[in-house]
């Protein structure tokens, strides 16, 4: 049953609901729910793998200023394209208005429910 595989991936492999909601045919809702009531049981379990988790964490930390590094890098340009993003929506914003003043046209829907 996916009950059991939910479990499996959840305690083996570390999945979170949604990740195995990605993988097996089950909502994520519905496999946060089991993942809890599975967790509440055997808490002693879920607290081995947590500290698991840690320590891989801290075993990995070796080279992580390179890592820092390339985080840092790739947080600027993703703050860059945010920005050119923002500018180019504030453009089309404008271009808009420009248009529904000079042809008085209404362009953008208009906000509330048709009666």
């Amino acid at each position: 049953m996916y009950y059991e595989e939910v479990i499996r991936l959840h305690e083996e492999k570390g999945y979170g609901a949604h990740k195995i909601a990605e993988i097996l045919p089950v909502g994520h809702s519905t496999v946060w729910r089991w993942i809890r009531k599975f967790a509440a049981g055997n808490k002693v379990k879920t607290e081995a793998m947590a500290s698991t988790k840690k320590a891989k964490a801290a075993a990995s930390g070796e080279g992580s200023s390179e890592e820092v590094q390339s985080l840092k890098a790739e947080l600027s340009a993703l703050r860059e394209r945010l920005r050119r993003a923002e500018m180019r929506a504030d453009l089309y914003d404008e271009i808009i208005t420009v248009a529904e003043k000079r042809f008085k046209v209404e362009i953008r829907k208009k906000a509330g429910a048709k009666q």
